[in-house]
């Protein structure tokens, strides 16, 4: 009798995401509330497997919030390709123009935010497909229309609670 807890086979979405990494160099996965309540968000899956033949071990995950859904899947495959050219994601980084007009912000996400609630296909992948812990995630931070960031005086308040400061120590972690 085969064990429950030694699954040789993939579900059909587990399927998804390993052949989308192995076709696409990631997989994207948008998360929504459909009472929008909470921010959107989305999130890579795989940039750490591709970017490690690119750039070496440890290339984070990207995550970003509050952006309309048909943004997320071209910024972050835009995004890929920059790293994949040499473009390296590292605290404070500045992306110029890289929606339209605005600039954004590379920001590291903060170790006690890597949890299921925001990165679980990425946990799930890191796991089981390459053998090692998800560790590393970059969030892209996008400014307001006058171009000041969440965490500068006078942002607009839409923006900053449009994305949760991930990059900062959870209080109660």
């Amino acid at each position: 009798m085969r064990s429950w807890f030694q699954r040789t086979r993939l579900s059909e979405f587990e399927q998804k995401i390993v052949n989308n990494v192995d076709k696409h160099g990631c997989h994207i996965s948008a998360v929504f509330d459909p009472d929008g309540g909470e921010a959107s968000f989305a999130y890579s899956v795989g940039f750490t497997k591709t970017l490690d033949r690119v750039s070496g071990p440890n290339s984070p995950e990207v995550i970003a919030f509050g952006l309309p859904n048909d943004v997320y899947g071209p910024a972050i495959n835009e995004l890929l390709a920059m790293c994949a050219a040499g473009f390296q994601l590292a605290e404070g980084e500045r992306i110029p123009q890289f929606f339209g007009d605005y600039d954004c912000i590379v920001r590291m996400v903060h170790q006690s935010w890597i949890e299921e609630a925001y990165f679980n296909s990425a946990i799930w992948y890191h796991r089981t497909q390459m053998g090692r812990d998800f560790q590393n995630a970059a969030m892209l931070v996008w400014p307001d229309a006058d171009h000041v960031l969440p965490w500068e005086e006078g942002c607009a308040e839409w923006v900053c609670a449009a994305q949760p400061p991930l990059y900062l120590p959870r209080l109660n972690a």
